[in-house]
């Protein structure tokens, strides 16, 4: 019963700010996003996830900024990189307004050089039409629209 108490409490934890954190040494992260207003009746039916509807390749991730290359624009932008709580936001400026990717936790872990580390991250990504993020990651966290992009992103090991 003791391990059953002890089971139900490490599950219910709330995340830990190094899973997240794993993504700022990864380098590089390839996320794949998928539209949060579009559903596919047949993808549900065939019980295989829709397409992804945006990639992003983050590189060169430090703990304060990175390059983002994406499939909806071309060229390489510059992102700035903030760690606040439990999650890691990638906001890209675009004009007056941001697009950001916030990592939220882990879904993935693989033992790598006898180091269990975080392989994929959920994530979501949405254009916000004003500059808050400047001001505080968490605030924009907490307006995330719900028709954002829902995903995940994966660090890229070029090994």
């Amino acid at each position: 019963m003791k391990r059953f108490a002890l089971l139900l409490l490490a599950l219910a934890a709330p995340v830990r700010a190094q899973d997240v954190g794993d993504a700022l040494r990864a380098g590089d992260l390839i996320c794949e996003f998928r539209d949060g207003f579009r559903a596919s009746l047949l993808a549900e039916l065939d019980h295989r996830p829709p397409p992804a509807d945006l990639m992003l390749m983050y590189d060169s991730v430090s703990a304060d900024s990175a390059h983002v290359v994406s499939t909806a624009r071309p060229g390489r932008r510059p992102v700035l990189v903030r760690t606040v709580a439990d999650a890691v936001h990638l906001i890209e400026p675009e004009g007056p307004s941001v697009r950001v990717t916030t990592l939220t936790a882990c879904r993935d872990w693989k033992w790598k050089n006898g180091v269990e580390t975080c392989v994929r991250f959920a994530a979501r990504h949405a254009w916000h039409f004003d500059d808050a993020a400047y001001l505080g990651p968490d605030i924009v966290r907490a307006r995330v629209p719900s028709g954002a992009a829902v995903g995940a992103c994966e660090p890229w090991d070029s090994n």
